[in-house]
């Protein structure tokens, strides 16, 4: 087996179905598996997966436990491939994805994480403003650019990223404390890990033609999901912060009180003048910097 591909999936048939007929149009000289995890053991993904069967080689298990991370371990011990690409079910790959990275893979040996750009699959309205950070992290937008380069291993996103198996085989796997679970979840699932195998000296190289689309779903087009989004960020960025040499009030950095206020005025000021792309923007900032201390509380 040259490459196995991972991916939990949680309810969102409709977006699994759009996922799995873009991998039907996969083209390679490759032996390649995709291991499929359903993580709400729901009637309906089983119905989804049932219709693909004899069109790709699925490997369907599930997992009880909730949480991304419980889904993706449980997934890791099945792989034939002693390179894993992970992704996500709502990633559109281009058909020449497996050729891509295993050719790449053999031809850079000493790296162990590889990750490729992730774009949407639509064009995103004008008022949304995709200079910002915080709405590429929203949407899973990553543009690292249009050249092969050897990068940070932490520079991949989860939608997009490969890691040799025998990292994983040394012991390393997913954390369990920043598992998604249902609607209300913590962001950070992947950044974890990836800090934690940079920490210990793996390299990642970034390779230019390794681009999936992302696709964008027409709730997430509102001003209420993206601030949602934002807060989950924040818990997310909160747990991978060390607060070691950080001054701390009841365990929250002080510092990010001021934050919080700067952020609410910036935000009060949006929605008072009414520009649009800067009341969200500000709003977003605001969602992200509560998540931030109420992580950061929880965590205390």
């Amino acid at each position: 087996m040259d490459l196995s591909i991972i991916f939990a999936t949680y309810h969102s048939e409709e977006i699994l179905q759009k996922s799995l007929e873009c991998y039907c149009l996969i083209d390679s000289k490759y032996q390649w598996e995709l291991i499929i995890v359903d993580n709400a053991n729901r009637e309906e993904t089983r119905k989804v997966i049932d219709l693909f069967k004899d069109k790709l080689p699925i490997h369907f298990i599930k997992e009880s436990d909730s949480g991304k991370n419980n889904a993706l371990n449980k997934a890791i011990p099945h792989a034939k491939s002693d390179l894993i690409w992970f992704t996500d079910n709502d990633i559109l790959p281009p058909p020449d994805l497996v050729d891509i990275y295993v050719d790449n893979c053999q031809k850079y040996m000493k790296y162990d994480v590889f990750g490729g750009n992730i774009l949407p699959d639509t064009a995103l309205p004008e008022w949304i403003d995709t200079s910002s950070h915080l709405i590429k992290a929203a949407f899973g937008i990553l543009k690292l650019g249009d050249e092969n380069l050897p990068v940070d291993a932490s520079s991949f996103w989860g939608g997009n990223m490969l890691i040799r198996k025998r990292v994983l085989d040394s012991g390393i796997k997913f954390g369990s404390k920043v598992c998604s679970s249902g609607n209300n979840h913590i962001m950070g699932n992947e950044t974890e890990l990836l800090l934690r195998l940079e920490k210990d000296g793996y390299l990642g190289f970034f390779l230019s033609n390794a681009t999936v689309k992302h696709q964008i779903r027409q709730e997430q087009l509102t001003v209420k999901w993206l601030i949602r989004r934002a807060y989950n960020a924040g818990g997310g960025i909160a747990y991978n912060t060390q607060l070691d040499d950080i001054s701390t009030i009841c365990g929250m950095p002080k510092y990010f009180f001021r934050i919080l206020i700067i952020d609410f005025f910036t935000a009060l000021w949006g929605i008072i003048t009414f520009r649009k792309k800067l009341m969200i923007i500000s709003l977003m900032k605001l969602s992200n910097t509560i998540g931030r201390l109420k992580q950061f509380f929880k965590d205390r």
